[in-house]
C-alpha cells in the first residue's frame, strides 16, 4: 500500500471516530438538551432495544426490508429508464427539445411538494412511495447520462465513422464509453437523493419503513430512536455508495489514469 492510500485510510478511520469524541464529549458537558442531542450510548441503546424488541411492534428488519424494497425498486426502474432517455436526449436534438422544458420545470421541485399530488393521483400505498423516489431518481440520471451522452467529441465520432463503425458499434465503443464516468457519479449521487427523499415517500402512510420510525419518533419526541434511525439510514447509504464506487472503478478503470 502507498504512502498516499495508507494516509487516506487512516484519515478515513479517525474522522467518523473524531465526530464521536466531539458528540460525546458535548452532551456528556451537558452543553446540549438531550431530548435534542442525546449521547452515544443512548442512541445505542435504543438501537439494540429496536433490535431485540422492533419498533411500534414490528421487527427492525421488517423496517428495513421495507425500505429497501422501496428504495432498490424506485432505484433501479429510475436509473436505467433516466440513463436510456438521457443518452438519447444527448445524441438526438429533437427528443432532447421534447423533455428540455417538463424536466426542467419538475427538478427544482422539492419531493414534500411533490406528495399532495401523489396522493390525490395514485393514493398512499406503496406506488406512491416507490413513484416518489422514482421520478428524483430518474431526473438525477436523465441530466447525467444527456450530459455524458454530449461528452463524446466530434473528432472522436469522425474517427469511428471513418474507420467504417456502424451507429451500434459508435454508440457501444464511443458514446457510451465517453458516458459511463458521468453515469457512474450520477448513480452515486441518485442512490443518496433516493435515501433522502425514502423520508419524505413515507410520509404519505403506512407503519413499515425506516422513514415511518423516524417520523414516528420524532412525533413522541424520542430522539435517541430519531437518532438511531438516521444512522441505519446513514450506513446503508455509505455501504450502497462504496459499493457503486467499487463497480465504477471495475467499469470505468481508466479513469484518473494517464494515456
Amino acid at each position: 500500500m502507498s504512502r498516499e492510500k495508507r494516509a487516506y485510510l487512516i484519515v478515513a478511520v479517525l474522522s467518523p471516530l473524531a465526530v464521536l469524541a466531539l458528540w460525546t464529549f458535548v452532551t456528556h458537558q451537558k452543553a446540549v438538551a438531550a431530548i435534542i442531542l442525546p449521547p452515544p450510548e443512548a442512541v445505542f441503546a435504543s438501537l439494540i432495544d429496536m433490535l431485540q424488541r422492533g419498533y411500534s411492534g414490528v421487527a427492525l428488519s421488517t423496517h428495513i426490508g421495507a425500505s429497501l424494497t422501496r428504495v432498490s425498486v424506485a432505484f433501479v426502474l429510475g436509473s436505467i429508464l433516466g440513463t436510456i432517455v438521457g443518452l438519447i436526449r444527448g445524441r438526438v436534438p429533437l427528443l432532447d427539445a421534447v423533455f428540455l422544458v417538463p424536466s426542467e420545470v419538475i427538478r427544482p421541485i422539492p419531493p414534500l411538494g411533490l406528495i399532495p399530488l401523489f396522493i390525490l393521483w395514485f393514493g398512499i400505498g406503496e406506488l406512491s412511495k416507490i413513484l416518489l423516489i422514482f421520478v428524483s431518481v430518474f431526473l438525477i440520471m436523465m441530466v447525467s447520462a444527456h450530459a455524458g451522452a454530449q461528452s463524446a467529441t466530434v473528432d472522436t465520432l469522425r474517427a469511428a465513422r471513418s474507420m467504417g463503425a456502424n451507429s451500434v458499434q459508435t454508440f457501444r465503443f464511443v458514446i457510451l464509453p465517453s458516458a459511463l464516468p458521468q453515469i457512474m457519479t450520477g448513480l452515486r449521487v441518485a442512490m443518496g437523493t433516493a435515501l433522502t427523499i425514502l423520508v419524505a415517500s413515507e410520509l404519505l402512510g403506512g407503519d413499515r419503513g425506516l422513514g415511518f420510525v423516524i417520523l414516528d419518533a420524532s412525533s413522541f419526541f424520542r430522539t435517541t430512536y430519531v437518532f438511531a434511525g438516521i444512522i441505519i439510514i446513514g450506513a446503508i447509504g455509505l455501504a450502497s455508495d462504496r459499493l457503486i464506487a467499487l463497480v465504477e472503478r471495475k467499469v470505468v478503470h481508466w479513469r484518473g489514469k494517464q494515456h
